[in-house]
């Protein structure tokens, strides 16, 4: 059986370089496939490389439920070593301190037509069937984003709680992983323009949506998964 088709997208916000982005996305092709995006908190430090960090291990270890990811945080968290500058200013080197912060979610799709989903925070899962959305997780409203999510911290001994879903995929369904910002505004738009732009036509709806102030300047990463016909 053909393995799922991808696309990628990431964006930074509006007046920051693509280096300075804090999003990012990780994706594992063939079967089982496994895809993943991750929200660096922009209050600590470092934290889109710990989100990097993230989603390259969820798709090389493949935690498919909650209880497999709350067990090998404490391995990813050991194995992480961002690259740290000699010196850093005081403010940095305290922020360094209290450990980088990030949200995650992630997919693994089996080609027995099963699928499983396990998120901390507010990235959005939208699993859909033709033009038609049949389901958002974990937050399948618009309204219920706020500035406050659950998230993964590098230095931490304990384990934030760790959502899960699953389900089964019919051929030619999809699913959209995108982080809370571009996920705010699918569901209040449109969850299918993914589905129907190429990534040049998706950058400019965002960027046309951040300027009439329909989408939250932020930094946006998104995964595009077309299951096999």
């Amino acid at each position: 059986m053909q393995a799922p088709l991808v696309r990628t997208f990431w964006l930074p916000r509006d007046g920051s370089a693509p280096t300075a982005c804090e999003d990012a996305f990780a994706v594992r092709p063939g079967w089982p496939f496994a895809a993943a995006v991750a929200d660096g908190a922009t209050e600590s430090a470092f934290s889109g490389a710990w989100a990097r960090h993230l989603v390259r291990c969820f798709c090389r270890e493949l935690p498919a439920t909650p209880e497999a990811l709350q067990h090998r945080l404490a391995h990813w968290r050991a194995t992480w070593q961002p690259d740290v500058p000699a010196t850093l200013p005081w403010y940095v080197a305290a922020k360094l301190e209290e450990g980088a912060h990030a949200a995650l979610l992630g997919l693994v799709v089996q080609p027995d037509g099963t699928w499983q989903a396990v998120a901390v925070g507010d990235a959005v899962l939208l699993h859909l069937r033709g033009n038609r959305l049949l389901a958002a997780w974990p937050i399948d409203d618009p309204g219920q984003f706020h500035h406050r999510p659950t998230l993964i911290g590098s230095r931490e001994d304990s384990t934030p709680p760790v959502e899960g879903t699953g389900g089964r995929w019919t051929p030619g369904d999809a699913f959209v992983l995108a982080t809370d910002a571009l996920g705010a505004w699918l569901l209040g738009d449109d969850p299918t323009l993914p589905l129907r732009l190429t990534t040049g036509e998706l950058a400019r709806h965002v960027t046309a949506a951040r300027r009439r102030h329909a989408l939250r300047n932020d930094d946006v990463a998104a995964v595009v998964v077309h299951c096999p016909r």
